[in-house]
């Protein structure tokens, strides 16, 4: 079969006074001789002062109905004021591969920015991030971030301009505010934001989080407004709840010693406050003095969802230890639902509740002995015991965490009382004297280690005298003790009858006849599904690394915390799209962004011109379709 092709066995730039004569060989199979082949040097002259460009031109002929295109080597040039073409060497016919390896050539003559060379002369000079901070980037466009900062700083690195990276950075790369500005230069977010970076400083980054600070109510207003245009039935039902985060130092003024979630007790703290619509979207979010009561924290916000944000129909659900009388009170008054639970302390004051009736009943006999209750699940089953005092409270009872709790508990008892027996050996044994505070002090810090102080008495601590022989061989007394401690036995009782317990509390008080219109089952299920807003404080606990702060400023403080809620909207918004697409949610997941994490920005140098240029990464198919099935509109770079 006869072939017609182009190589370029000799391309050479002979330079002269007036031209540049450009030396192609060009193999042309004969139309008419497919065995015979002519090969021809052509020499085009181009008239360098007159800058003639050069390029590709055809004919076209018709023979037997079909159309064939002759094409020749061409200059266009100037003459009586017209535009005129000479031909300067006919080629013939052309494959489209040779037809754009000539125009190539001929661009070259004209065009700076055009190359001749071959592919092992190009070198990778750079390779940088770039994908996953495209999608990133993407989703904080779709969402129109950009427009909820109505007081901004006025210079070419805005605040919303540098809110988008510090968001982008925690969405893809999470590091402190310290490491921004190397990540910028190290990463292609200055391509993804269409701004140079060189002056994102750290002073930069310091003012900027005042300015975010004083945008916090904007931000919350506009994911409210966004998210709420896109779903208004993800309103129905509210999650808040709260997390500590801890502090390296002691300067910041809202920090604070507390109770320690975080295993860090000798660390300040501070109390972390969120709101997530019914889908798991955040729309508000606080920052407290790490010794605030959780009770104390959720009026402001119960507020806030009728005032600011005119909700009306709304259930509040959030965790036991923020339920108090004041705050279900509140609630109530402001026309709002809620869903919560009782701690076990609180249960015993509920007087519809009769613990004797549950006396002896475990796994083996619960269905025998609860016959009118209904049945959650596998595990949980429950009895809905109506309003008492103007709220409606339902009992649920799990068989297998009552046999578990309570071995649990007599584990931890036996545990100590071994302690306590190998602690009273060695005090008998001892060479030096004990002094009585740390004794006591031992002896309370594993009942605390264990979690079983309530279950015990404090210690008592007997003094003894031992007489020892020091290395002087002089007879010495040495003060010791003896600890005996009590156990609280109605207090264990009192725990043994609560195990495998829960009460779930509501004001869905309204029934419809003799039915709550509101039916247990519902009250359970918007309880437990708070793995919604427990999956917020865990991402970005653990994936944007809030912990710990670096920032002392309480502003600053809260624009760090502003900015993980921003990241994690962002990521909880790609993980919802990917759910939908794949059936697999990604939220606290490392593979979030792995699909993206190959596309980088590559520095592309041929090294006979020196000449550089910058592109992405061609995506690959499986790339492109995950993009298109997620409907995420990626920007156009400018390079």
């Amino acid at each position: 079969m006869s072939k017609n092709y182009l190589t370029y066995c000799n391309v050479c730039q002979i330079s002269f006074k007036f031209f540049y004569v450009w030396s192609i060989n060009i193999s042309i199979n004969s139309l008419n001789s497919p065995d015979y082949c002519h090969h021809h040097v052509i020499y085009v002259a181009h008239n360098k002062d007159l800058d003639y460009p050069m390029h590709l031109s055809y004919k076209t002929a018709r023979y037997k109905d079909t159309v064939y295109k002759s094409y020749f080597l061409a200059e266009s040039y100037r003459e009586g004021g017209k535009v005129k073409k000479r031909n300067l060497w006919p080629i013939g016919r052309l494959t489209d591969t040779q037809i754009a390896q000539i125009n190539m050539i001929c661009k070259t003559m004209t065009d700076p920015d055009h190359v001749v060379t071959t592919l092992d002369q190009i070198t990778v000079a750079e390779s940088k991030p770039f994908l996953d901070i495209t999608v990133a980037g993407a989703l904080w466009d779709e969402w129109r971030l950009s427009r909820a900062f109505p007081d901004s700083t006025q210079s070419s690195l805005s605040t919303p301009l540098v809110a988008k990276i510090l968001t982008i950075n925690k969405c893809v790369a999470p590091c402190s505010h310290y490491s921004i500005p190397q990540w910028a230069m190290q990463s292609s977010v200055s391509d993804v934001v269409g701004h140079s970076l060189e002056d994102l400083t750290d002073d930069k980054i310091y003012y900027e989080l005042d300015q975010i600070d004083q945008n916090h109510e904007a931000l919350e207003d506009h994911l409210f407004r966004a998210t709420y245009k896109k779903d208004k039935e993800s309103y129905s039902r509210i999650n808040y709840d709260l997390s500590f985060s801890y502090f390296v130092g002691i300067k910041c003024p809202l920090s604070h010693c507390g109770h320690s979630k975080d295993g860090k007790p000798h660390n300040k703290q501070v109390l972390l406050a969120i709101m997530v619509n019914d889908r798991g979207y955040p729309f508000k979010w606080d920052v407290y003095p790490g010794n605030t009561a959780e009770v104390k924290t959720l009026i402001n916000n119960v507020d806030a969802c009728r005032g600011r944000f005119g909700l009306k129909n709304v259930t509040l659900v959030f965790d036991r230890g923020i339920v108090s009388d004041e705050n279900l009170d509140e609630i109530d008054d402001q026309g709002l639902k809620y869903v919560s639970a009782l701690d076990k302390d609180q249960i015993v004051n509920v007087g519809a509740i009769d613990l004797d009736a549950l006396n002896g009943v475990g796994w083996d006999n619960f269905k025998k002995r609860l016959p009118d209750w209904n049945s959650y699940d596998e595990s949980l089953t429950f009895k809905d015991l109506g309003v008492y005092e103007g709220r409606r409270y339902i009992l649920g009872f799990n068989p297998q965490l009552r046999k578990d709790e309570r071995y649990v508990r007599r584990e931890k008892i036996e545990t100590f009382e071994k302690f306590l027996l190998s602690k009273n050996r060695e005090l008998a044994e001892a060479v030096r004297s004990r002094k009585f505070d740390k004794t006591k002090q031992s002896i309370i810090h594993e009942l605390k280690r264990l979690k079983i102080k309530k279950y015990f008495h404090d210690p008592v601590l007997a003094e003894i005298i031992l007489e020892r022989t020091n290395k002087q061989g002089k007879v010495i007394s040495v003060q010791s003790f003896q600890v005996s401690i009590q156990k609280k036995a109605e207090q264990i009782t009192l725990a043994e009858r609560l195990d495998g317990l829960c009460v779930f509390v509501s004001n869905h008080i309204d029934r419809n006849d003799e039915s709550f219109i509101f039916p247990g089952q519902q009250i359970i299920c918007a309880y437990r599904d708070k793995t919604k807003i427990e999956d917020a404080f865990k991402h970005i606990k653990s994936f944007l690394k809030i912990r710990p702060f670096y920032v002392y400023r309480n502003a600053h403080v809260r624009a760090v915390y502003s900015i993980c809620v921003l990241a994690y909207f962002l990521n909880k918004d790609l993980a919802e799209r990917r759910k939908k697409n794949e059936g697999i949610d990604y939220i606290n997941s490392k593979n979030l962004y792995e699909p993206f994490r190959n596309g980088d920005m590559v520095t592309l140098k041929d090294r006979l011109s020196g000449k550089m240029i910058r592109k992405p990464v061609e995506l690959s198919l499986n790339q492109k379709e995950i993009l298109n099935k997620m409907a995420i509109k990626m920007p156009q770079m400018k390079m």
